[in-house]
């Protein structure tokens, strides 16, 4: 009998620990995703701050004496732009590890992870659109910490653009957590505007080229004019050596021959 009891007593000990387990597994689960959604944020994050160290450590006298404060604040800027483009997320995903951990055994719950799927899905995205654009800013003030103080405004234009792509990205994010249909071409919003950027540094670049194969061809021009004036005064003063050698022929008496033989 008393060997019955404990066991009774054993399996309902194994049953409890079942059923108090599934939660935290479930829980875990949610951990993880929430693990895998800022992963990427905190490497752009940390990046962003290794930039700033070296601006600080390496910046010329020449540089803009606040380029390594702009760039900080950039860093600061981005980290509140990726987490207002995670919130809906990762709302979504606490809730429901809330509810799986806390609800009773056979209730349900509101929040199920399986509709956070989206939201994080989006979120990844989403971020991956900010952390594309800063990277022009931060990679604009970079440069700008190796150049003379006038060069600094060129980045005001992408870093308000920027502003702009992470404006949209969050306006994305919580369209999706209300389930508004135009969540996804607000999203599509934001990544024109990166690929507009990409579009403005091409034709830029495009610039850039054309004036180096100007001042190319016009020195081209200049060696051939030089080379041509050369030529037209060597062949000049060849015609005054033939003048020359003509003059003092037609001077030159002939010698007569010797008749006395």
């Amino acid at each position: 009998m008393t060997i019955k009891v404990l066991s009774a007593l054993g399996l309902l000990a194994a049953f409890g620990c079942q059923s108090e387990a599934k939660p935290v597994l479930e829980e875990s689960h949610v951990s993880a995703a929430l693990q895998a959604l800022t992963a990427r944020d905190d490497a752009a994050l940390a990046q962003c701050g290794r930039a700033v160290s070296e601006c600080n450590e390496h910046r010329p006298d020449a540089a803009p004496a606040n380029v390594c404060e702009r760039l900080a604040e950039h860093c600061d800027k981005l980290a509140a732009h990726l987490a207002q483009v995670r919130e809906p997320a990762v709302g979504c995903e606490k809730a429901a590890a809330a509810c799986q951990t806390h609800a009773p055994a056979k209730a349900s719950c509101s929040s199920d992870p399986a509709t956070c799927e989206p939201l994080s899905t989006g979120a990844v995205e989403d971020g991956a659109t900010v952390i594309e654009c800063s990277d022009r800013v931060e990679a604009c003030l970079v440069r700008v910490a190796k150049l003379p103080e006038a060069a600094a405004v060129s980045c005001d234009n992408i870093a308000a653009a920027c502003e702009r792509v992470a404006s949209l990205a969050a306006r994305a994010s919580k369209g999706r957590a209300d389930g508004a249909q135009e969540a996804a071409d607000i999203a599509k919003a934001a990544r024109d505007e990166v690929r507009k950027l990409d579009e403005d540094d091409a034709d830029e670049d495009q610039v850039s080229d054309d004036d180096v194969d100007d001042v190319d061809q016009a020195d081209e021009a200049d060696d051939d004019g030089d080379a041509a004036e050369v030529d037209d005064q060597d062949e000049a003063d060849e015609g005054e050596d033939s003048e020359d050698g003509a003059d003092a022929g037609a001077h030159v008496r002939p010698v007569k021959a010797d008749r006395t033989r």
